[in-house]
């Protein structure tokens, strides 16, 4: 199901409705994941959990409908994050406070120590007394050194040795805890600044922890330079998709067709806005189909051109590397890859392809390979993932999230308009409908032909179940109790229902039950008289499927019935 981005400003993206991850209420909401601005900042709320509680959600990267938090929450983070800096902040005056402390208490204890020397037929400890009274009497402003001298004076020449006995054994244990406190202090300083420093700091620090030997920081702000620079200067066009659509990767407005989306990015300038947008993001995919120079007319087709040319001619620095993005060439029909040519009908065939060429990261557990090591961890924790039920009060079905519970509620049993128009404010029952809208209202070219028969649908996603259900049959679900297979788990559930004799469909206009839902739906068309199911040969009309067939068997034997009916 798809929801509705109603604001789209400078401030972010505003989803309704949407599921909250952290209170898990339904209702207006801001994704996880983007950059928003409040109060002159820019905040994003992942990263302000992680840095209040260390907590890293999963799954933010996938519908935006289930990576959202709402503004009762968002409220509640903002007092949070607010109350962790104030801690830093007073932490590391209190640190500072201490050192300061510590340096004073070192600073006097070094100047009242006094070497004690031989005297010829004197008394050595009354000689000293005489010494630590002068010397101290030269610091009559500081308070230690005046108790030090007061109660000096009042001691008696033994209680004076015993005590300098004391001092002498304890000093070595003083110094070795002192050397102690103040590396312990020191790692805690270290630690203090590590937390407080801001993006701008820490980026010049690894820059500078980079220059003595080559690292993987270093590569990763190498090509994030590379890829800024070629985006700022040339013709390229960034995007983001989901499934069988693509985004602009500035205003994320939506499109299907690839020329349509690459007029749109023009409209925008990439210095004003891509820099920002990319910073922290994930690895950007970029169409490569036009690569022109922006700084002169000169026509490019090649990017190892491209970065040629800008090096040569405009002066711009290019570092030494290779694949700083993901390269495609969008076309309406087959794309291909820019690394071996090979071909795919749909984008998402072609993405996963990718990781062949560039995935570097691998699950341990399973062997998946990811093209980013925040989709190797969102991957990891899939693993130990337990499936959540959440069944429909209503009919009893059993959804994966509270949130498809919502939305199946909405469309099935309260009719509910939810899938929203994006061109527009009309919303409808489902994309079928939409889609239809968008081509009647708006003139879309929604037209995705299969090339092994001559089915056309309006979905790209539809084409590719198509494919997957009759061309490839992928059917990945199978009875544990005979050899059929199922392309949906609901077909095997009902299909189970045949071996265990349960008939849990019932009639709610009679007594009749069946095993599968399907044959339920058929049997109420009975009670409404409509006759869907028409015979070929003498026009006969059925209420079922089964009443057709039975009828060509008794009626017109040796006739094949259409496929459309089975």
């Amino acid at each position: 199901m798809a929801v509705t981005i109603i604001m789209k400003s400078s401030k972010g993206p505003i989803v309704d409705p949407a599921l909250c991850r952290c209170c898990r209420s339904i209702k207006k909401c801001r994704l996880l994941s983007s950059e928003y601005e409040w109060m002159g900042k820019k905040e994003v709320y992942s990263d302000m959990l992680m840095d209040c509680f260390g907590l890293l959600l999963s799954h933010l990267d996938g519908d935006s409908k289930d990576s959202c938090i709402c503004a009762t929450c968002v409220a509640r983070l903002r007092e949070a994050s607010a109350f962790r800096n104030q801690v830093l902040q007073s932490e590391e005056v209190f640190l500072n406070a201490r050192l300061e402390e510590n340096k004073e208490d070192g600073d006097a204890k070094s100047f009242i120590e006094v070497k004690t020397e031989p005297n010829d037929g004197i008394d050595s400890d009354t000689h000293m007394d005489d010494r630590e009274d002068l010397s101290i009497e030269h610091q009559d402003s500081k308070p230690i050194a005046k108790q030090v001298r007061a109660e000096t004076k009042q001691q008696t020449p033994q209680e004076i040795t015993r005590r300098r006995s004391l001092r002498s054994q304890r000093g070595q244990t003083e110094g070795t805890v002192d050397k102690e406190v103040m590396g312990r202090m020191r790692g805690l300083r270290s630690k203090l600044d590590r937390m407080l420093e801001t993006p701008e700091t820490s980026q010049k620090n690894k820059s500078i922890a980079s220059k003595p030997k080559k690292t993987t920081d270093d590569n990763d702000h190498k090509a994030y330079a590379n890829t800024v620079t070629i985006v700022h200067n040339s013709y390229v066009c960034p995007f983001h998709n989901r499934v069988s659509n693509y985004y602009c990767y500035y205003c994320k407005d939506q499109f299907t067709n690839p020329n349509e989306l690459r007029e749109h990015t023009l409209t925008h300038d990439p210095k004003e806005m891509f820099e920002s947008m990319m910073e922290g993001k994930k690895i950007p995919k970029i169409d490569i189909t036009r690569i022109d120079c922006r700084l002169c007319p000169e026509k490019i087709d090649d990017l190892e051109t491209l970065k040629s040319h800008l090096t040569n001619v405009h002066g711009k620095v290019l570092h030494p590397i290779t694949n700083e993005f993901l390269k495609f060439r969008l076309s309406l029909n087959n794309i291909t890859c820019t690394e071996c040519n090979s071909s795919f009908p749909y984008f998402d065939m072609l993405k996963k392809h990718m990781i062949d060429h560039f995935g570097t990261f691998i699950c341990d557990m399973c062997g998946a390979c990811f093209l980013e090591q925040n989709s190797l961890r969102t991957h990891i924790k899939s693993h130990n993932k337990v499936e959540a039920s959440f069944p429909c009060e209503i009919c009893g079905k059993n959804l994966k999230s509270k949130y498809s519970r919502y939305l199946h509620v909405a469309t099935v049993h309260e009719k509910k308009p939810t899938v929203n128009c994006y061109k527009c404010e009309a919303s409808f029952l489902s994309y079928a409908l939409r889609n239809k809208h968008l081509i009647e209202v708006h003139g879309d070219k929604r037209t995705f032909p299969c090339k092994l028969c001559d089915k056309v649908y309006n979905r790209r996603k539809t084409l590719m179940e198509h494919n997957r259900r009759n061309h490839l049959k992928v059917y990945r679900h199978q009875c544990d109790l005979c050899d059929q297979r199922f392309y949906l788990p609901s077909r095997l559930k009902e299909h189970m229902a045949t071996h265990t004799g349960e008939r849990n469909f019932r009639c709610e206009f009679c007594d009749k039950s069946y095993p599968r839902l399907q044959s339920l739906q058929e049997h109420i068309r009975s009670h409404s008289n409509e006759r869907r199911y028409k015979c070929d040969v003498c026009n006969s009309t059925f209420t079922q499927n089964g009443s057709l067939k039975n009828h060509l068997k008794s009626h017109h034997q040796g006739y094949e019935m259409d496929s459309s009916y089975n």
